[in-house]
Protein backbone atom coordinates (compact mmCIF):
# COMPACT_ATOMS: atom_id res chain seq x y z
CA UNK A 1 0.00 0.00 0.00
CA UNK A 2 1.34 3.43 -0.95
CA UNK A 3 2.04 5.81 1.94
CA UNK A 4 3.30 9.06 0.50
CA UNK A 5 4.57 10.92 -2.54
CA UNK A 6 8.07 11.46 -1.14
CA UNK A 7 10.60 9.05 0.35
CA UNK A 8 13.97 9.14 2.10
CA UNK A 9 16.33 6.93 0.12
CA UNK A 10 19.78 5.60 1.02
CA UNK A 11 21.98 4.85 -1.99
CA UNK A 12 24.83 2.46 -1.13
CA UNK A 13 27.10 2.48 -4.19
CA UNK A 14 30.91 2.79 -4.25
CA UNK A 15 31.00 4.27 -7.76
CA UNK A 16 30.80 7.95 -6.80
CA UNK A 17 29.62 9.20 -10.19
CA UNK A 18 26.92 6.55 -10.52
CA UNK A 19 25.80 7.17 -6.93
CA UNK A 20 25.60 10.89 -7.63
CA UNK A 21 23.51 10.25 -10.73
CA UNK A 22 21.12 7.98 -8.81
CA UNK A 23 20.76 10.55 -6.03
CA UNK A 24 20.04 13.24 -8.63
CA UNK A 25 17.41 11.05 -10.30
CA UNK A 26 15.76 10.47 -6.92
CA UNK A 27 15.74 14.19 -6.16
CA UNK A 28 14.26 14.92 -9.59
CA UNK A 29 11.35 12.70 -8.55
CA UNK A 30 10.88 14.71 -5.37
CA UNK A 31 12.64 12.39 -2.90
CA UNK A 32 15.34 13.01 -0.33
CA UNK A 33 18.38 10.90 -1.12
CA UNK A 34 21.83 10.39 0.32
CA UNK A 35 24.79 8.37 -0.97
CA UNK A 36 26.99 6.05 1.10
CA UNK A 37 30.12 4.89 -0.74
CA UNK A 38 31.13 2.06 1.61
CA UNK A 39 29.36 -0.59 3.63
CA UNK A 40 30.59 0.93 6.89
CA UNK A 41 29.18 4.32 5.90
CA UNK A 42 25.85 2.64 5.13
CA UNK A 43 25.78 0.96 8.56
CA UNK A 44 26.57 4.28 10.23
CA UNK A 45 23.65 5.83 8.36
CA UNK A 46 21.36 3.32 10.11
CA UNK A 47 22.18 4.76 13.51
CA UNK A 48 19.70 6.12 16.06
CA UNK A 49 17.25 8.62 14.65
CA UNK A 50 17.65 7.52 11.04
CA UNK A 51 14.43 7.10 9.10
CA UNK A 52 14.94 5.57 5.68
CA UNK A 53 12.00 4.44 3.57
CA UNK A 54 14.10 2.31 1.21
CA UNK A 55 17.70 1.67 0.18
CA UNK A 56 19.64 0.64 -2.91
CA UNK A 57 22.65 -1.60 -2.23
CA UNK A 58 25.48 -2.62 -4.55
CA UNK A 59 26.44 -6.17 -3.61
CA UNK A 60 30.14 -5.54 -4.34
CA UNK A 61 31.44 -2.93 -1.89
CA UNK A 62 35.09 -2.10 -1.13
CA UNK A 63 35.02 -2.99 2.57
CA UNK A 64 32.22 -5.40 3.53
CA UNK A 65 29.81 -7.61 1.65
CA UNK A 66 26.67 -6.00 0.31
CA UNK A 67 24.75 -8.89 1.82
CA UNK A 68 25.80 -7.66 5.28
CA UNK A 69 24.28 -4.28 4.51
CA UNK A 70 21.10 -5.98 3.26
CA UNK A 71 20.91 -7.94 6.54
CA UNK A 72 21.29 -4.74 8.57
CA UNK A 73 18.55 -3.05 6.55
CA UNK A 74 16.32 -6.04 7.06
CA UNK A 75 16.93 -5.87 10.82
CA UNK A 76 15.82 -2.23 10.74
CA UNK A 77 12.73 -3.11 8.65
CA UNK A 78 14.00 -1.00 5.75
CA UNK A 79 13.10 -2.44 2.34
CA UNK A 80 15.95 -2.65 -0.15
CA UNK A 81 16.79 -3.11 -3.82
CA UNK A 82 20.05 -4.90 -4.71
CA UNK A 83 22.24 -4.20 -7.76
CA UNK A 84 25.48 -5.70 -9.00
CA UNK A 85 27.79 -5.67 -11.99
CA UNK A 86 29.54 -8.89 -10.99
CA UNK A 87 26.93 -11.13 -9.42
CA UNK A 88 24.50 -11.67 -12.26
CA UNK A 89 21.94 -14.21 -13.33
CA UNK A 90 18.98 -15.95 -11.73
CA UNK A 91 21.06 -17.54 -9.00
CA UNK A 92 22.22 -14.25 -7.53
CA UNK A 93 18.89 -12.57 -8.12
CA UNK A 94 17.12 -15.31 -6.17
CA UNK A 95 19.74 -15.24 -3.41
CA UNK A 96 19.45 -11.46 -3.03
CA UNK A 97 15.67 -11.65 -2.77
CA UNK A 98 15.02 -14.97 -1.04
CA UNK A 99 18.03 -15.14 1.30
CA UNK A 100 19.01 -11.54 1.95
CA UNK A 101 15.56 -9.99 1.80
CA UNK A 102 15.89 -7.53 -1.08
CA UNK A 103 12.62 -6.58 -2.75
CA UNK A 104 14.22 -6.65 -6.21
CA UNK A 105 17.54 -7.27 -7.95
CA UNK A 106 19.05 -5.50 -10.98
CA UNK A 107 22.20 -6.50 -12.84
CA UNK A 108 24.40 -3.70 -14.17
CA UNK A 109 24.03 -2.12 -16.59
CA UNK A 110 20.48 -1.33 -15.60
CA UNK A 111 17.84 1.16 -16.66
CA UNK A 112 17.87 3.80 -13.96
CA UNK A 113 14.19 4.59 -14.33
CA UNK A 114 13.33 0.93 -13.69
CA UNK A 115 15.53 0.91 -10.58
CA UNK A 116 13.88 4.11 -9.34
CA UNK A 117 10.44 2.60 -9.91
CA UNK A 118 11.46 -0.43 -7.82
CA UNK A 119 12.83 1.79 -5.04
CA UNK A 120 9.62 3.79 -4.95
CA UNK A 121 7.54 0.62 -4.82
CA UNK A 122 9.74 -0.79 -2.04
CA UNK A 123 9.37 2.44 -0.08
CA UNK A 124 5.61 2.49 -0.46
CA UNK A 125 5.63 5.58 -2.64
CA UNK A 126 2.84 6.28 -5.09
CA UNK A 127 4.12 6.31 -8.70
CA UNK A 128 4.92 9.82 -9.90
CA UNK A 129 3.36 11.23 -13.06
CA UNK A 130 5.86 11.09 -15.86
CA UNK A 131 6.86 14.01 -18.05
CA UNK A 132 5.44 13.83 -21.58
CA UNK A 133 7.64 12.34 -24.32
CA UNK A 134 9.61 14.67 -26.58
CA UNK A 135 7.36 16.81 -28.75
CA UNK A 136 7.38 16.00 -32.45
CA UNK A 137 7.23 19.39 -34.10
CA UNK A 138 8.02 18.10 -37.57
CA UNK A 139 4.94 16.33 -38.89
CA UNK A 140 6.89 14.14 -41.28
CA UNK A 141 9.52 13.09 -38.74
CA UNK A 142 9.23 10.15 -36.30
CA UNK A 143 8.67 11.30 -32.73
CA UNK A 144 11.87 9.66 -31.50
CA UNK A 145 14.08 11.74 -33.78
CA UNK A 146 16.21 14.15 -31.77
CA UNK A 147 17.37 17.67 -32.42
CA UNK A 148 20.84 17.95 -33.91
CA UNK A 149 23.28 20.07 -31.96
CA UNK A 150 24.58 22.40 -34.65
CA UNK A 151 22.35 25.27 -33.65
CA UNK A 152 21.74 24.23 -30.07
CA UNK A 153 25.31 25.32 -29.59
CA UNK A 154 24.22 28.90 -30.15
CA UNK A 155 20.47 28.79 -30.81
CA UNK A 156 17.73 30.81 -29.16
CA UNK A 157 14.77 29.10 -27.51
CA UNK A 158 12.14 27.61 -29.74
CA UNK A 159 8.97 29.67 -30.06
CA UNK A 160 5.46 28.19 -30.46
CA UNK A 161 4.57 26.80 -33.86
CA UNK A 162 3.31 29.18 -36.52
CA UNK A 163 0.13 28.57 -38.42
CA UNK A 164 1.87 26.67 -41.20
CA UNK A 165 3.33 24.22 -38.67
CA UNK A 166 6.92 25.43 -38.93
CA UNK A 167 8.72 26.37 -35.77
CA UNK A 168 10.04 29.90 -35.52
CA UNK A 169 12.77 31.23 -33.30
CA UNK A 170 12.85 34.13 -30.88
CA UNK A 171 15.71 35.68 -29.01
CA UNK A 172 15.74 35.55 -25.23
CA UNK A 173 16.29 38.97 -23.62
CA UNK A 174 19.95 39.64 -22.95
CA UNK A 175 19.28 39.97 -19.23
CA UNK A 176 18.14 36.34 -19.12
CA UNK A 177 20.99 34.87 -21.14
CA UNK A 178 23.91 32.89 -19.77
CA UNK A 179 27.09 34.73 -18.84
CA UNK A 180 29.32 34.64 -21.91
CA UNK A 181 33.09 34.13 -22.19
CA UNK A 182 35.50 36.73 -23.58
CA UNK A 183 34.56 36.05 -27.21
CA UNK A 184 30.91 36.77 -26.45
CA UNK A 185 30.39 38.76 -29.63
CA UNK A 186 30.36 35.43 -31.48
CA UNK A 187 28.01 33.67 -29.07
CA UNK A 188 24.26 33.74 -28.70
CA UNK A 189 21.96 32.75 -25.84
CA UNK A 190 21.63 29.04 -25.21
CA UNK A 191 18.44 26.99 -25.13
CA UNK A 192 19.06 26.20 -21.48
CA UNK A 193 19.70 29.75 -20.22
CA UNK A 194 16.79 29.94 -17.79
CA UNK A 195 18.00 26.85 -15.98
CA UNK A 196 21.18 28.75 -15.09
CA UNK A 197 19.11 30.42 -12.36
CA UNK A 198 18.96 27.11 -10.49
CA UNK A 199 22.63 26.23 -10.98
CA UNK A 200 23.26 25.90 -7.28
CA UNK A 201 23.26 23.32 -4.53
CA UNK A 202 19.61 23.16 -3.59
CA UNK A 203 17.51 21.28 -1.12
CA UNK A 204 15.61 18.26 -2.31
CA UNK A 205 12.39 19.15 -4.15
CA UNK A 206 9.22 19.03 -2.12
CA UNK A 207 6.58 16.43 -2.68
CA UNK A 208 4.40 19.00 -4.43
CA UNK A 209 7.05 19.39 -7.14
CA UNK A 210 6.77 15.82 -8.37
CA UNK A 211 5.75 15.53 -11.98
CA UNK A 212 7.16 18.93 -12.91
CA UNK A 213 10.09 19.26 -15.28
CA UNK A 214 13.27 18.69 -13.25
CA UNK A 215 15.70 21.52 -12.63
CA UNK A 216 19.47 21.58 -12.50
CA UNK A 217 21.22 20.69 -9.30
CA UNK A 218 24.89 21.15 -8.56
CA UNK A 219 26.09 17.58 -8.17
CA UNK A 220 29.79 18.05 -7.51
CA UNK A 221 33.21 19.41 -8.37
CA UNK A 222 35.21 18.21 -11.35
CA UNK A 223 38.37 18.12 -9.21
CA UNK A 224 36.87 15.06 -7.52
CA UNK A 225 36.10 13.17 -10.74
CA UNK A 226 36.50 13.45 -14.51
CA UNK A 227 34.17 14.03 -17.42
CA UNK A 228 34.97 10.52 -18.68
CA UNK A 229 33.73 8.95 -15.44
CA UNK A 230 30.54 11.00 -15.63
CA UNK A 231 29.93 9.67 -19.15
CA UNK A 232 30.49 6.15 -17.77
CA UNK A 233 27.79 6.68 -15.16
CA UNK A 234 25.21 7.70 -17.73
CA UNK A 235 26.07 4.69 -19.86
CA UNK A 236 26.02 2.22 -16.97
CA UNK A 237 22.61 3.53 -15.91
CA UNK A 238 21.36 3.69 -19.54
CA UNK A 239 19.97 7.04 -18.46
CA UNK A 240 18.20 9.80 -20.37
CA UNK A 241 18.88 13.43 -19.53
CA UNK A 242 21.46 16.17 -19.39
CA UNK A 243 24.92 16.57 -17.93
CA UNK A 244 26.02 20.14 -17.37
CA UNK A 245 29.70 21.13 -17.18
CA UNK A 246 30.86 24.55 -16.04
CA UNK A 247 34.32 26.08 -15.81
CA UNK A 248 34.32 29.80 -15.14
CA UNK A 249 32.07 31.41 -17.73
CA UNK A 250 32.30 28.42 -20.10
CA UNK A 251 29.22 26.21 -20.06
CA UNK A 252 28.64 22.94 -21.87
CA UNK A 253 25.69 20.57 -21.81
CA UNK A 254 25.60 16.97 -22.98
CA UNK A 255 22.32 15.22 -23.80
CA UNK A 256 21.92 11.46 -23.44
CA UNK A 257 19.40 8.89 -24.62
CA UNK A 258 19.78 5.42 -23.09
CA UNK A 259 23.30 6.34 -22.00
CA UNK A 260 24.49 7.37 -25.46
CA UNK A 261 25.39 10.93 -26.35
CA UNK A 262 22.95 12.51 -28.80
CA UNK A 263 24.42 16.02 -28.85
CA UNK A 264 26.40 18.58 -26.93
CA UNK A 265 26.00 22.33 -26.58
CA UNK A 266 28.45 25.07 -25.69
CA UNK A 267 28.38 28.84 -25.20
CA UNK A 268 31.72 29.31 -26.98
CA UNK A 269 31.28 31.10 -30.27
CA UNK A 270 34.24 29.23 -31.78
CA UNK A 271 32.32 25.97 -31.34
CA UNK A 272 29.45 27.02 -33.60
CA UNK A 273 28.74 24.71 -36.48
CA UNK A 274 29.72 27.28 -39.13
CA UNK A 275 33.11 27.97 -37.60
CA UNK A 276 33.64 24.26 -37.00
CA UNK A 277 32.94 23.64 -40.70
CA UNK A 278 35.51 26.28 -41.61
CA UNK A 279 38.13 24.56 -39.46
CA UNK A 280 37.29 21.26 -41.13
CA UNK A 281 37.79 22.80 -44.59
CA UNK A 282 34.16 22.19 -45.59
CA UNK A 283 33.16 25.87 -45.61
CA UNK A 284 35.48 28.57 -46.97
CA UNK A 285 35.99 31.40 -44.50
CA UNK A 286 34.93 33.82 -47.22
CA UNK A 287 31.46 32.24 -47.39
CA UNK A 288 30.75 32.10 -43.66
CA UNK A 289 28.92 35.44 -43.62
CA UNK A 290 26.93 34.42 -46.71
CA UNK A 291 25.78 31.18 -45.05
CA UNK A 292 24.85 33.02 -41.86
CA UNK A 293 22.82 35.60 -43.78
CA UNK A 294 21.04 32.90 -45.82
CA UNK A 295 20.22 30.90 -42.71
CA UNK A 296 18.81 33.98 -40.98
CA UNK A 297 16.78 35.06 -44.01
CA UNK A 298 15.16 31.64 -44.46
CA UNK A 299 14.91 30.64 -40.80
CA UNK A 300 17.29 27.69 -41.20
CA UNK A 301 19.99 26.10 -39.13
CA UNK A 302 23.53 26.59 -40.34
CA UNK A 303 23.89 23.01 -41.62
CA UNK A 304 20.60 23.07 -43.48
CA UNK A 305 21.56 26.39 -45.09
CA UNK A 306 24.87 24.89 -46.20
CA UNK A 307 23.02 21.93 -47.71
CA UNK A 308 20.70 24.20 -49.69
CA UNK A 309 23.66 26.17 -50.95
CA UNK A 310 25.26 22.94 -52.17
CA UNK A 311 28.16 23.03 -49.70
CA UNK A 312 27.47 19.60 -48.19
CA UNK A 313 25.04 16.68 -48.34
CA UNK A 314 23.00 15.15 -45.52
CA UNK A 315 25.52 12.39 -44.73
CA UNK A 316 28.43 14.82 -44.54
CA UNK A 317 26.36 17.04 -42.27
CA UNK A 318 25.69 14.16 -39.89
CA UNK A 319 29.37 13.24 -39.84
CA UNK A 320 30.38 16.82 -39.05
CA UNK A 321 27.80 17.02 -36.26
CA UNK A 322 29.22 13.90 -34.64
CA UNK A 323 32.77 15.22 -34.97
CA UNK A 324 31.65 18.52 -33.47
CA UNK A 325 30.04 16.83 -30.48
CA UNK A 326 33.24 14.87 -29.88
CA UNK A 327 35.39 18.00 -29.97
CA UNK A 328 33.11 19.81 -27.54
CA UNK A 329 33.48 16.92 -25.11
CA UNK A 330 37.18 16.34 -25.69
CA UNK A 331 37.83 19.96 -24.76
CA UNK A 332 36.55 19.15 -21.24
CA UNK A 333 38.72 16.07 -20.72
CA UNK A 334 41.57 18.17 -19.34
CA UNK A 335 39.33 20.13 -16.95
CA UNK A 336 40.45 19.63 -13.37
CA UNK A 337 38.44 22.56 -11.98
CA UNK A 338 34.79 23.42 -12.40
CA UNK A 339 31.43 21.95 -11.54
CA UNK A 340 29.04 19.40 -12.94
CA UNK A 341 25.32 18.96 -12.55
CA UNK A 342 22.51 16.66 -13.65
CA UNK A 343 19.02 17.14 -14.97
CA UNK A 344 16.50 14.57 -16.14
CA UNK A 345 15.25 17.07 -18.73
CA UNK A 346 14.84 15.48 -22.13
CA UNK A 347 14.86 17.11 -25.58
CA UNK A 348 11.55 18.71 -26.51
CA UNK A 349 12.23 18.95 -30.24
CA UNK A 350 12.25 16.09 -32.66
CA UNK A 351 12.88 17.37 -36.14
CA UNK A 352 16.47 16.78 -37.18
CA UNK A 353 19.55 14.58 -37.11
CA UNK A 354 19.73 11.85 -34.50
CA UNK A 355 23.23 11.20 -33.23
CA UNK A 356 24.26 8.22 -31.14
CA UNK A 357 27.84 8.52 -29.89
CA UNK A 358 29.19 5.61 -27.85
CA UNK A 359 31.00 7.00 -24.77
CA UNK A 360 33.55 4.18 -24.63
CA UNK A 361 35.11 4.87 -28.01
CA UNK A 362 34.78 8.63 -27.49
CA UNK A 363 36.88 8.45 -24.32
CA UNK A 364 39.58 6.22 -25.83
CA UNK A 365 39.89 8.44 -28.88
CA UNK A 366 39.70 11.63 -26.83
CA UNK A 367 42.53 10.68 -24.48
CA UNK A 368 44.82 9.97 -27.42
CA UNK A 369 43.92 13.32 -29.02
CA UNK A 370 44.05 15.55 -25.94
CA UNK A 371 46.70 14.14 -23.57
CA UNK A 372 50.31 15.08 -24.20
CA UNK A 373 53.09 12.53 -23.73
CA UNK A 374 54.34 14.50 -20.71
CA UNK A 375 50.90 14.39 -19.09
CA UNK A 376 50.51 10.69 -19.88
CA UNK A 377 53.89 9.91 -18.31
CA UNK A 378 52.84 11.76 -15.16
CA UNK A 379 49.52 9.90 -14.92
CA UNK A 380 50.88 6.48 -15.86
CA UNK A 381 54.11 6.27 -13.88
CA UNK A 382 56.38 3.28 -14.66
CA UNK A 383 55.79 1.58 -11.29
CA UNK A 384 52.00 1.50 -11.46
CA UNK A 385 50.22 -1.88 -11.73
CA UNK A 386 46.82 -2.04 -13.41
CA UNK A 387 44.29 -4.80 -12.83
CA UNK A 388 41.08 -5.70 -14.67
CA UNK A 389 38.09 -4.10 -12.94
CA UNK A 390 35.60 -6.54 -11.49
CA UNK A 391 32.53 -4.69 -12.76
CA UNK A 392 33.44 -2.38 -15.67
CA UNK A 393 30.73 -0.10 -17.13
CA UNK A 394 31.51 -1.45 -20.62
CA UNK A 395 31.76 -4.90 -22.10
CA UNK A 396 35.09 -5.51 -23.81
CA UNK A 397 33.21 -6.51 -26.95
CA UNK A 398 31.75 -2.99 -27.08
CA UNK A 399 35.11 -1.22 -27.33
CA UNK A 400 36.80 -0.75 -30.68
CA UNK A 401 40.32 -1.82 -29.75
CA UNK A 402 42.95 -2.40 -32.39
CA UNK A 403 44.93 -5.65 -32.19
CA UNK A 404 47.93 -4.21 -30.29
CA UNK A 405 45.56 -2.36 -27.91
CA UNK A 406 43.61 -5.55 -27.15
CA UNK A 407 46.88 -7.39 -26.53
CA UNK A 408 48.04 -4.62 -24.19
CA UNK A 409 44.79 -4.96 -22.25
CA UNK A 410 45.33 -8.72 -21.98
CA UNK A 411 48.82 -8.13 -20.57
CA UNK A 412 47.43 -5.72 -17.93
CA UNK A 413 46.59 -8.43 -15.40
CA UNK A 414 48.18 -6.81 -12.35
CA UNK A 415 51.37 -8.86 -12.53
CA UNK A 416 53.19 -6.27 -14.64
CA UNK A 417 54.08 -2.64 -14.12
CA UNK A 418 53.44 0.06 -16.71
CA UNK A 419 57.14 -0.14 -17.53
CA UNK A 420 56.77 -3.87 -18.20
CA UNK A 421 53.75 -3.27 -20.40
CA UNK A 422 55.62 -0.69 -22.49
CA UNK A 423 58.38 -3.25 -23.09
CA UNK A 424 55.87 -5.88 -24.23
CA UNK A 425 53.72 -3.84 -26.62
CA UNK A 426 54.30 -2.95 -30.26
CA UNK A 427 52.53 0.38 -29.73
CA UNK A 428 54.50 3.59 -29.42
CA UNK A 429 54.97 4.90 -25.90
CA UNK A 430 52.35 7.58 -26.39
CA UNK A 431 49.81 5.18 -27.92
CA UNK A 432 50.35 2.63 -25.18
CA UNK A 433 50.08 5.13 -22.34
CA UNK A 434 46.99 6.73 -23.93
CA UNK A 435 45.37 3.30 -24.24
CA UNK A 436 46.10 2.44 -20.60
CA UNK A 437 44.91 5.85 -19.44
CA UNK A 438 41.72 5.58 -21.51
CA UNK A 439 40.95 2.10 -20.20
CA UNK A 440 41.49 3.36 -16.64
CA UNK A 441 39.11 6.29 -17.19
CA UNK A 442 36.56 3.87 -18.64
CA UNK A 443 36.71 1.79 -15.49
CA UNK A 444 38.03 -1.24 -17.38
CA UNK A 445 41.40 -1.14 -15.59
CA UNK A 446 42.14 0.03 -12.06
CA UNK A 447 45.07 0.43 -9.71
CA UNK A 448 44.50 -1.51 -6.51
CA UNK A 449 45.93 -0.88 -3.07
CA UNK A 450 48.70 -3.18 -1.92
CA UNK A 451 46.65 -4.45 1.03
CA UNK A 452 44.22 -7.17 -0.01
CA UNK A 453 40.51 -6.55 0.45
CA UNK A 454 37.41 -8.67 0.26
CA UNK A 455 36.30 -6.89 -2.88
CA UNK A 456 39.02 -8.50 -4.93
CA UNK A 457 38.66 -12.04 -3.71
CA UNK A 458 36.73 -12.94 -6.81
CA UNK A 459 37.52 -15.89 -9.01
CA UNK A 460 34.65 -15.64 -11.52
CA UNK A 461 34.63 -19.45 -11.32
CA UNK A 462 38.06 -19.67 -12.98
Amino acid sequence: MFRAAMARLLIVEDNHELASLIVSAAQARGHEARAAYTGEAALEALGPGSKWDAALVDLLLPDIRGSEVLAALRAHSIPSVAVSGVYKGDRFAQEAVQVHGARAFFAKPFELNAVMDALEEAGGVAPAPRAPPPVDEAKDTPSDELLDDEDLIVLEELAPETEDGDASLHTVPESEALPQPDDAEHALPLPFQRREKVWSATASPSASSRGKLPEWTLAGELKDTSVARLLNAYYEARHHGELKLKQGSVLKVVYFEAGRIVYAASNLGQERFGRFSVRRGVLPESRLAEVAAYAKEHGLRTGEAMMRLGLMDAERRRQLLEEQVKEILWSTFTWTEGQYGFSAMRPQRADLVKLSVFPGDLVLEGVEKTETLVALRQRMSPSRRLFPTADPPYGLHELKLQGPQALLLAYADGSKTVEDLLALTDLSERQALATLRGLELLGVLEERPEAPSRRHRISFGL
